[in-house]
């Protein structure tokens, strides 16, 4: 399940329960892409204390969503990922060196709010004509 969470426009905010399904995914990607309609760069927040895994369907769009924003990586600033899952906390850490435009960096369950304010912490600029 996805809650979209308030956040300012420039920063996609969710919180994902249980298993994420393809319409969780849809709704998720509907909420980012018009965060990217309005911004260049945009910043992303994850409360993933919840969260236990995907379905094959929401794994399929994800992957195919990934392939679809392939050279446009750079407009993801920020990544901020909430976690008491200490492998998800290394493999997003370690996600990071893959992407040199986007930092990604994981933080612990009591620290939702420096995690959304680090996340935000991106200058809002519009999208490029």
């Amino acid at each position: 399940m996805i809650d979209i969470l308030p956040s300012p426009s420039y920063v996609g905010a969710y919180r994902f329960t249980a298993t994420l399904d393809g319409n969780d995914y849809d709704r998720c990607i509907a909420d980012l892409e018009s965060r990217l309609r309005l911004h260049e760069r945009v910043g992303i927040y994850c409360d993933m204390t919840g969260f236990t895994g995907l379905t094959a369907e929401a794994m399929g769009k994800d992957l195919r969503y990934a392939l679809s924003k392939f050279g446009e990586y750079r407009r993801f600033a920020r990544g901020a990922i909430v976690t008491d899952n200490q492998w998800l906390a290394r493999v997003s850490d370690f996600a990071g060196h893959f992407f040199p435009h986007t930092e990604i960096r994981s933080f612990e369950p009591g620290e939702h709010d420096a995690a959304l304010a680090w996340a935000a912490d991106v200058e809002p600029l519009p999208p490029k004509e």
